[in-house]
């Protein structure tokens, strides 16, 4: 009996010491947790954005807060795990000020570090009169914070 709990114990130590608590998870592909983050898209000035990338998959996005810090416009989406630290996102959420409705956006991301990541994707303006412009070339680079 005491072979099997020492076989064990020894099993345990070696997968600790593979992936240590802590250890860069950049290399996983999940960017899971809280960030802050810029957004450019086509000629627009860049906008400080947060998102949260649930362990479930799905994710949210406050838009850029105004002077009481309400923030313009929330966004939901998903994202998936890809190899060697990339992953893919979809984000809509409201198109805020100018005709209603919705900017729907793909974007390809890449985890420099545990603490950073930049994507690369294209958005479209779906307007509730039905037209639809784009795409825009959308940019975010985020780094990680504490989700509160």
């Amino acid at each position: 009996m005491s072979s099997i709990a020492l076989a064990g114990g020894i099993l345990a130590a070696t997968l600790l010491a593979a992936h240590p608590a802590g250890a860069d998870t950049a290399s996983t592909g999940s960017p899971a947790g809280c960030w802050q983050a810029q957004a450019s898209e086509g000629d627009m000035p860049p906008a400080d954005v947060e998102i949260k990338f649930n362990v479930d998959r799905t994710l949210k996005l406050t838009g850029p807060r105004d002077e009481n810090g309400t923030p313009y416009f929330t966004g939901y989406g998903n994202w998936a795990p890809k190899s060697g630290g990339t992953f893919q996102f979809t984000v809509n959420h409201p198109l805020p000020g100018g005709p209603s409705g919705e900017a729907r956006s793909s974007l390809n991301g890449k985890l420099s570090s545990y603490q950073a990541f930049s994507a690369e994707g294209q958005t479209y303006h779906h307007y509730d009169d039905g037209t639809v412009s784009g795409p825009n070339v959308i940019k975010i680079t985020g780094k990680r914070v504490s989700c509160t």
